[in-house]
């Protein structure tokens, strides 16, 4: 609470790798302030003259941070595996994982508050782009820049699916073996009965 037409320093807090912070005049009106950040800076100082009613509300500090995204085991996975993209970002409690889409309108995404995410789909629907962004549960529209795009392709089969299926086609082979063996005996049996017939004295 300061006296009206006074001027108020509003001081920031620099995470490490930010370039940029935001002073945002939340409340009653949505109103920022930008500053360019120097290396190793640690404070940014936000300077209000003449305060009045106006500049009353409420205010946060926002920065445009980047994530970085990566998978594993790697960007391009046998159908059936499992996929886990992780998005490495300090001092958010919510991530975002996005697929497909533009950078500025992402499709598709998933929010949650831990930062691996378990990708379990057994086919070829979980390829393509995918970015993640960083925020916070409490202001989830005020988002960090995307990462860079990660491509992941899922092609062929996992071994385990190629043991599967030559399992699949013993058995099959182990059927129709089975099948052409009674069918022959049957056909024996039935030229032993045709043969006894013919051969019955009238």
């Amino acid at each position: 609470m300061i006296p009206e037409n006074s001027s108020v320093t509003i001081f920031c807090r620099i995470p490490p790798g930010v370039t940029r912070m935001k002073l945002r005049h939340a409340k009653p009106r949505d109103q920022g302030y930008y500053q360019t950040l120097q290396e190793a800076q640690e404070v940014a100082e936000f300077f209000l003259q003449h305060a009045t009613n106006v500049s009353a509300g409420t205010y946060d500090c926002t920065y445009k941070d980047k994530p970085s995204l990566t998978v594993h085991p790697g960007p391009q996975v046998a159908s059936g595996r499992n996929v886990t993209l992780f998005c490495h970002l300090l001092f958010y409690d919510t991530f975002i994982l996005c697929r497909d889409g533009e950078a500025s309108f992402p499709q598709d995404c998933s929010h949650q508050d831990h930062n691996t995410f378990l990708i379990s789909h057994g086919d070829l629907a979980y390829g393509g782009t995918y970015r993640c962004y960083g925020s916070s549960r409490h202001t989830l529209y005020l988002g960090t820049l995307p990462s860079d795009p990660i491509e992941l392709s899922v092609t062929g089969s996992s071994p385990s699916d190629y043991k599967g299926n030559i399992i699949q086609l013993s058995l099959a082979g182990l059927l129709l073996l089975t099948l052409g063996a009674l069918l022959l005996d049957a056909w024996k049996s039935r030229k032993s009965v045709q043969g006894g017939i013919q051969g019955v004295p009238e």
